[in-house]
């Protein structure tokens, strides 16, 4: 079995314009905080449901098992699930 740091080593960072544009976020509405983080302005979270209803799931407090499955794995776990089910689901 790799090791977390083996994975980590092989992992490949989309940059955040990618993920962005698949959210439909424009460049603009991004507040950059590095080359590969970023945070979505306020304003632009605000006008983004269109009065459509939506969910929210809030991972706040877990003890992770002896594995490590904690919050991070919990929510992605989620996500990635969401998305295979057609559903669109993001992390933020």
């Amino acid at each position: 079995m790799d090791s977390d740091l083996d994975i980590a080593r092989r992992a490949t960072i989309r940059p955040v314009e990618e993920v962005a544009d698949k959210l439909g976020l424009a460049r603009s509405d991004l507040i950059m905080q590095g080359p590969s983080i970023a945070k979505i302005s306020w304003d632009r979270l605000k006008q983004a449901n269109d009065g459509k209803q939506g969910f929210l799931v809030l991972v706040t407090s877990v003890n992770p098992t002896p594995f490590g499955e904690g919050k991070t794995v919990t929510t992605i776990g989620l996500n990635q699930g969401l998305n295979r089910r057609g559903h669109n689901a993001t992390c933020v």
